[in-house]
């Protein structure tokens, strides 16, 4: 949360004091929060969150940059969702995205998502995305991010 580049799409970096607070605060339902760790050496590589916040399931995600673009949020995306759909009885998912994080809507929509809608949040536009948890998730083996997409963000 308080990685500038990570944070860059999600309305800044928090500073320390505010992503305690954030962290500690009993608002909102969260249904889970993730840490994505490499298999081999537990290196924390990003995270994911579905929760309720915006009274319906939404799903979130953030990596560091130097994991970005491997296939690992497209992977850990169809796991939530996998298990959203045999344990929770929620029948759709939202996602919000930048509209310039061109690299998060390419992956959201190969997931099946759609825009519902555009908003302004955090001073800029983003997309509200959904999808049915009641459809068929892609294939894991089905590549999910090519490169064709937006490269990722990088350290400034």
């Amino acid at each position: 949360m308080t990685d500038p580049v990570t944070r860059e799409y999600l309305g800044g970096a928090v500073d320390y004091a505010s992503r305690q607070a954030l962290e500690l605060s009993p608002l909102g339902l969260t249904w889970g929060r993730w840490v994505l760790a490499r298999h081999e050496d537990d290196t924390m590589m990003g995270s994911i969150t579905l929760d309720h916040d915006r009274g319906e399931l939404e799903l979130s995600y953030a990596l560091l940059p130097e994991f970005t673009g491997q296939g690992f949020a497209a992977e850990s995306c169809l796991a939530v969702m996998g298990w959203a759909q045999e344990a929770l009885e929620d029948d759709h998912i939202i996602a919000v995205s930048q509209t310039r994080n061109k690299r998060s809507v390419a992956l959201l929509r190969k997931l099946g998502f759609t825009v519902r809608k555009g908003l302004e949040e955090f001073g800029t536009q983003q997309l509200l995305l959904e999808r049915s948890l009641r459809e068929p998730l892609p294939a894991p083996e089905q590549p999910l991010q090519s490169a064709a997409d937006p490269p990722p963000p990088t350290r400034r």
